[in-house]
């Protein structure tokens, strides 16, 4: 568990899928992916808008549309105000004051952000404990996955 302490509120984040219900770990990896993917910026659009149309002089149709479909979502992520990165950072949350976080839909993950944006949490600290959390979750799975890979190797073997 990460704990966060500002204002006099104290933020519980889960930060490994070992101890997170796993809705919740997918929930965070959506958000993750389309931070990184789609972008909420205006700047986000025009690169998405400048790549279709390199696209369609290059004629790859699918591609074009693809990145026009990409524009269209950062666009509208731009303004409904929603940042993915924020939004995948609100997904971790366990608790605030000792309460416990279970609304993990779009608006009860707005609703949580809102509550960090509320005690102060600035862009920076956001992004460096969602990149956190996602690098730590990323070790923690390889290792998992490496970890029962090798159970069932050993298993074959025995047979």
């Amino acid at each position: 568990m990460i704990t966060f302490k500002k204002r006099k509120t104290e933020v519980i984040f889960y930060d490994s899928i070992e101890e997170m219900p796993h809705r919740r770990y997918m929930k965070f990896n959506k958000e993750m992916m389309r931070s990184n993917e789609v972008g909420n910026t205006m700047a986000d659009v025009i690169k998405r808008i400048n790549r279709a149309m390199g696209f369609i002089g290059a004629n790859e149709g699918d591609k074009a549309m693809k990145e026009l479909s990409n524009a269209r979502m950062a666009f509208n992520y731009s303004q409904a105000e929603l940042e993915p990165k924020g939004l995948a950072l609100a997904a971790m949350v366990k608790s605030i004051n000792g309460v416990e976080v279970e609304d993990i839909t779009t608006s009860g993950l707005q609703n949580t952000l809102e509550v960090l944006q509320r005690i102060g949490i600035t862009k920076k600290e956001l992004e460096n404990t969602a990149d956190g959390i996602k690098k730590k979750s990323n070790k923690s799975s390889k290792y998992s996955f490496l970890s029962s890979l090798r159970a069932k190797i050993s298993s074959i073997i025995r047979r």
